[in-house]
């Protein structure tokens, strides 16, 4: 064997085997999210939270959601702020995101997929997502079927149900939605108003009693928290079920109930200035009867403080100017007493 060959059938270095007698970090992408420990799996490894995509119908494209080994489906909520950054340990995180999970209704999410294809005809759940993966997972894994009774149609034959559209039953329905809303709004005093409201300084009584006065401002706010998980169309179509005006009409109306409010306490005022002349003509009349004023005096006339008039000269007696015409030509006794 040549020397050439001999160097040749030397076995060359494996570079993975090297590599895995060094231990080796890699960076993972890290971000933070706010979630319950009760929704995080309990039992085995492979019972994990999965986030998927799912078509968001406010939207109008897919999304992310985190879904539960138990069929709970949960929105993926996102915060970005421009600038922002996590200190995680001894480490940066540049990704200064802020991740939350809000529970959600997949009955909401089923609406736009039952109005885009059981709106003419009644059809099953499997023929529904027949070419959508995503959309099949979410109908039969996560939807309970008898909640679409709320929102369709349903036919049975045999052991399959179909269903069908039914655009009543579906306003009906939110309607309800929009009022729990409302009622959980209203129950933790959160402000609703057009106008920006702080409570730190304001009274918490009177945030009540602004808040409880307008029953609007709930059910607008509540209808536009619903609106987010539907189609444009159809939150226009809840909006007109539940009479709510738009946001431009109801501060219009908000304008003009102030407006009347301050007209209303001007009136109020005139009203308490005519009371207080009442009172000043019962005043007088009581003095009139107790001989301060004069009998002929005008009861209803204001007390004024007295003025100081011009003095006039008082007219003598005859006796007084009979004394006086015999005092004329004497002299006064003080008149005898003077240095010359």
């Amino acid at each position: 064997m040549s020397k050439k060959a001999t160097r040749a059938s030397k076995p060359k270095p494996d570079p993975d085997a090297e590599g895995s007698s060094k231990q080796s970090t890699a960076s993972a992408l890290k971000k933070v999210l706010f979630l319950s420990e009760e929704l995080l799996p309990k039992d085995a490894d492979d019972q994990r939270l999965r986030l998927e995509r799912f078509h968001h119908p406010g939207q109008g494209k897919d999304a992310l959601f985190v879904t539960h080994p138990d069929g709970q489906m949960m929105e993926l909520l996102e915060y970005a702020e421009p600038r922002r950054s996590w200190l995680l340990n001894s480490e940066v995180c540049s990704n200064g995101r802020i991740y939350m999970t809000s529970p959600v209704d997949p009955t909401l999410l089923a609406l736009h997929h039952l109005r885009k294809h059981c709106a003419q005809r009644a059809m099953s759940l499997d023929n529904i997502a027949v070419n959508e993966a995503s959309t099949s997972r979410l109908l039969n894994e996560f939807l309970e079927p008898e909640s679409l009774k709320c929102v369709a149609d349903v036919k049975s034959s045999g052991d399959q149900k179909f269903y069908k559209y039914n655009q009543e039953r579906t306003l009906a329905w939110l309607a309800l939605k929009t009022r729990l809303v409302a009622a959980i709004l209203k129950e933790k005093q959160i402000h609703c108003g057009h106008s920006a409201q702080s409570q730190n300084f304001v009274r918490s009584e009177k945030l009540a009693a602004e808040n409880a006065s307008n029953e609007m401002d709930y059910t607008r706010m509540a209808c536009d928290i619903v609106g987010r998980y539907l189609d444009a169309d159809l939150h226009d179509l809840l909006t007109g079920y539940l009479h709510v005006p738009s946001e431009i009409q109801a501060i219009v109306e908000e304008k003009n109930a102030a407006q009347k409010r301050k007209s209303k306490a001007g009136k109020d005022e005139g009203s308490d200035s005519k009371k207080i002349k009442l009172n000043d003509s019962d005043a007088g009349a009581k003095l009139k009867s107790s001989g301060i004023l004069d009998s002929d005096g005008d009861p209803n006339a204001s007390i004024t403080s007295p003025t100081a008039g011009p003095l006039k000269e008082r007219s003598l007696t005859a006796k007084e100017k009979a004394l006086a015409k015999g005092a004329k030509g004497t002299k006064s006794i003080a008149s005898f007493f003077k240095v010359k």
